[in-house]
Order: C-alpha cells, then sequence, then structure tokens
C-alpha cells in the first residue's frame, strides 16, 4: 500500500512536470508557431489569450500542488534528518518554492490583464500597456521557468542525499 508522503511526493512532481513543460512549451512551440502561421497579430493574440486562459488553472494549480506538498512535508522534517548537507538545500528548495510561487501566481494575473487588453479594442495608450503587460508576462514566466527548474534540481539532490542516507532511512518509516 502506497504511503501518504509517496503519494504527496508524486503529486509535487507531477506539479513540477506541469509548471516547467507549460512554460517550455508555450516559449518553445505555441507561440512561436503562432507567429509563423497567423499573420494578423490580434487574431494571433487572441489564440495565445485563449489557451493561456485555459491553461492558467492548471498551472495555478500545479503551483499549488507543489508549493502545498512541500510545504506540509518542511513542516514535519527540517532536512537535518539526512545530513548535513541537505539542510542547505532544503532552505534553498523553501526560497526557491517561495519565489516559484509569487512568480506563478504574477504570471497569471498580469497575464489575465494583459488578454483583457488583447480581447478589447484600444487606443495607442491600451496598445502600449499591452505590450508592457506582455514584457512583464515574459519576464515574470521566464523567472518562475528558472525557479522550478532550480527546485527541480534540488529535488534530485535531496533525492539522492536521501538515498544514501541510512539515518534517512529509519526515520522516513515513521512518515505518513
Amino acid at each position: 500500500m502506497a504511503k501518504l508522503s509517496s503519494a504527496a511526493w508524486i503529486a509535487h512532481d507531477v506539479g513540477l512536470a506541469t509548471a516547467i513543460g507549460g512554460t517550455l512549451f508555450a516559449r518553445e512551440a505555441l507561440h512561436p508557431a503562432l507567429r509563423e502561421g497567423i499573420d494578423d497579430q490580434r487574431h494571433r493574440d487572441r489564440i495565445a489569450d485563449a489557451a493561456w486562459r485555459r491553461f492558467s488553472w492548471v498551472n495555478l494549480a500545479a503551483h499549488g500542488a507543489m508549493a502545498a506538498t512541500w510545504f506540509t512535508g518542511r513542516a514535519m522534517l527540517s532536512g537535518r534528518e539526512v545530513n548535513r548537507r541537505s539542510r542547505p538545500l532544503t532552505v534553498a528548495k523553501d526560497a526557491l518554492m517561495v519565489a516559484s510561487l509569487a512568480t506563478g501566481i504574477a504570471s497569471v494575473v498580469l497575464g489575465r490583464a494583459m488578454g483583457r487588453r488583447v480581447r478589447e479594442e484600444g487606443t495607442l495608450a491600451d496598445r502600449e500597456k499591452k505590450e508592457t503587460l506582455r514584457r512583464a508576462v515574459g519576464a515574470t514566466g521566464l523567472v518562475n521557468l528558472a525557479a522550478n527548474l532550480g527546485i527541480l534540481g534540488l529535488t534530485a539532490a535531496l533525492a539522492m542525499q536521501a538515498s544514501r542516507s541510512p539515518r534517512f532511512a529509519l526515520f522516513s518509516r515513521r512518515l505518513p
């Protein structure tokens, strides 16, 4: 029978994979394909907005799953249960989790604001605000991707530390 801690680890990893995969797909496939396939900027923006409005709920759920499982586990573990090297890795992952959650939420909020501008026909000032929002969404998304890639690396490093720790093997048997 699977333990609750195993289910939480799976939820954490699926959330992380979703957050990374969605951003990479958009940056490397969706937006370039829209630029190549659709000449009309407004039409391209509307399609991208519709896609992001759908995915934003999945993205928020992914970030929520990552954060909820990590911080719940952190309430039970300090990182010292493995070895001395795991504690700084754990603290670094804490910081990246906060950064990921903050930039994930900010990206959705900014994206929604930009989407409203895309769906409305506006003045030159409105178009300039849309471009400012587009740059802010792009920058926030890039910081979010970097934080999530850092989390991925730290998750792997912590798992490797735990797998070599006899002390953690004994401790982990008591986890739910």
